[in-house]
């Protein structure tokens, strides 16, 4: 009887653990950056400062009497920032990054929501082809681009 206790202890365990570790994925999975606990590397600080801009605009056209004259982006050099993950930093991230800054300066030479969209593409061009974590948050920083107002 104790000999029969064992085998279905031993059983049920190797079931209960079976069935809670993750499958294997079928397919290889974009990959992410590390939560870092420690706090954001520079490379990521950097891009949570660049959303924070475009969200402050977004909130300023929430505004009455809001006007794309006046509104511009610190432009940040992302090359020279130190990455969560060196793996980040590869080919598609270094030919993007110049194309962000130059998305940045057309903006601060003609605000409008035109080029506001093309800062908002350049973000996420890069991440396509580096990080795509943060490809939805990046999105919802678009806006109509007639106007104004938030899409």
């Amino acid at each position: 009887m104790k000999a029969l206790l064992t085998v279905a202890c031993c059983a049920g365990l190797i079931l209960a653990f079976g069935c809670a570790s993750d499958p294997a994925p079928s397919s290889p999975q974009p990959r992410l950056a590390p939560s870092q606990p420690n706090g954001l590397s520079e490379l990521a600080g950097t891009m949570v400062a660049m959303d924070d801009q475009l969200a402050r605009i977004l909130k300023n056209m929430d505004e009455t009497g809001f006007s794309w004259e006046n509104q511009s982006l610190d432009v940040h050099s992302l090359l020279d920032r130190h990455p969560t993950d060196g793996s980040m930093v590869n080919r598609h991230f270094e030919d993007h990054a110049p194309l962000y800054r130059q998305a940045i300066a057309q903006f601060n030479a003609s605000p409008s929501a035109e080029a506001f969209n093309r800062v908002v593409d350049a973000c996420k061009s890069c991440h396509l082809g580096t990080c795509p974590g943060p490809l939805e948050r990046i999105e919802k920083r678009r806006v109509a681009s007639d106007a104004s107002v938030r899409r």
